[in-house]
């Protein structure tokens, strides 16, 4: 039981959650100052970009690539911090405040219990948007970010043959590396017109010229997939998954099919919002889908005592997630009175200007990803939008035709009472209801954030 509720001291000053380029620059800008807590649902830090092998697993050349070195070196100062205690392979269910100290309550394979501190970092990340299409429940069906986490923690591609298709340019490198772990490319469909992509990057020409090192990255996997053999498709809609109890094909529009045995889409990603939305902190709509956490030029959340940073706040990579990360410790630093506000200001302006570069680049990379208009045909009426609870696309047009709140759809179909608790279908919800999205007009976040076992629960 958390020492909070026994009245003695919290078990932490700071409460980090998420081990990712945010978490782990929040703890180095703070200089070995606090009693740091790093929550993280891996076994090893790292985050989704460096996605570390277990322990007992021995990858040659893992993460190889001038654009990872920075990272990489970053990760290891981070591990080699004695005043933070990691906590791998558990999960934040929700978090409560009570006297100017937070409870975080956990759950991991020991069960739940809960740990207390101070102040609190949420640094989430983000994950994939799902796009609701005939047979995408089969599977072999996997978001683009879930097969890249195979291929970089562990070398192991799911499937043998894959087809990609979406509206992200994340599925180009992600093809690549499958390919440079052993698997083969079916394809790469772009749902865009490839003078769509162009004409989004021309209009933003300070942007794409201050970053061409990533736009010449992208290109060069284009280039290299184009050699091998790989079809690059663009205007191209994935109509359907075909299969019996696995993938076998993907069918794009202008009836082409592509014989594969997984298949991965990539439409965008959404921020990890359900701890700052159950925490009862301000959040805003996020493109494409979800909600990002309110901040002050601090990174400081609505809540006293709160920091938010990263892909919480929205999703724009790894450079402004490690700027965010590090403004929100000089926060955490400041606010504890380790800092004065000179100092503070003058140990931020390096990273505010990091943080700068990095979203005029995020801005340009969510408008070539946007697919627009090109998204506008609805799949058909029997295709699950709800995975958890099986809820079809015509139940839930059946349901909005009489009711007037996402709130009453989900009670009357169901959809988002399932494990995931809304990740995969609020938004194609939020879609279908045509209503201006806002802070209250999704469903409502409540305990836990993430499934566990009532037994636990109990036990605890």
């Amino acid at each position: 039981m958390s020492s909070s509720l026994s009245g003695a001291s919290p078990d932490y000053d700071l409460a980090v959650i998420g081990a990712g380029p945010a978490g782990q620059a929040a703890c180095l800008s703070l200089n070995g100052a606090l009693r740091i807590a790093v929550i993280d649902e891996q076994a090893r830090p790292g985050g989704q970009i460096l996605r570390q092998p277990p322990r007992t697993f021995s990858v040659a050349d893992w993460m190889k690539g001038g654009a990872y070195r920075g990272l990489k070196a970053r990760l290891a100062a981070f591990e080699a911090l004695t005043n933070v205690d990691f906590m791998g392979g558990r999960s934040v269910l929700g978090l409560r405040e009570a006297g100017g100290v937070w409870t975080l309550t956990l759950s991991g394979a020991s069960g739940v219990d809960e740990v207390s501190a101070r102040r609190v970092l949420i640094a989430g990340g983000c994950y994939d948007l799902a796009a609701p299409i005939p047979g995408w429940t089969l599977p072999g069906v996997m978001s683009a970010g879930g097969t890249q986490a195979f291929i970089k923690s562990q070398q192991l591609v799911p499937g043998k043959r894959l087809a990609f298709a979406g509206s992200h340019p994340l599925q180009l490198l992600v093809a690549e590396q499958a390919l440079e772990a052993g698997g083969e490319v079916a394809v790469v469909a772009f749902i865009q017109p490839f003078s769509t992509l162009a004409w989004r990057a021309i209009t933003r020409p300070w942007a794409a010229l201050t970053h061409w090192p990533v736009l010449v990255s992208v290109l060069g996997s284009a280039w290299r997939l184009l050699r091998a053999g790989v079809p690059l498709r663009f205007g191209r809609a994935a109509l359907s998954v075909e299969g019996q109890g696995r993938v076998s094909a993907l069918h794009l529009g202008g009836a082409e099919r592509f014989d594969c045995d997984a298949a991965a889409l990539c439409f965008g990603f959404m921020p990890q919002a359900d701890l700052p939305r159950a925490a009862g902190l301000q959040v805003t709509p996020a493109r494409p889908g979800g909600w990002k956490a309110s901040h002050d030029e601090w990174m400081r959340a609505s809540r006293r005592g709160v920091y938010v940073a990263g892909e919480t706040t929205g999703v724009k990579g790894a450079a402004a997630a490690s700027a965010e990360g590090a403004l929100a410790g000089l926060a955490v630093a400041l606010d504890e009175g380790l800092i004065d506000q000179g100092e503070a200001r003058r140990r931020a302006r390096p990273w505010r200007k990091a943080r700068r570069a990095a979203m005029r680049f995020a801005a340009l990379l969510e408008a070539i990803a946007d697919p627009g208009p090109f998204s506008a045909r609805l799949p058909d009426a029997d295709t699950i939008v709800c995975r958890c609870e099986d809820v079809a696309l015509g139940d839930l047009q059946a349901a909005l035709a009489q009711c007037a709140e996402v709130g009453s759809v989900k009670l009357a179909t169901r959809c988002g009472m399932g494990a995931c608790q809304g990740r995969n279908c609020e938004h194609s919800l939020l879609s279908l209801a045509g209503q201006p999205q806002s802070d209250r007009s999704g469903f409502t976040a409540r305990f836990p954030a993430r499934p566990v076992r009532i037994g636990d629960l109990v036990v605890r």
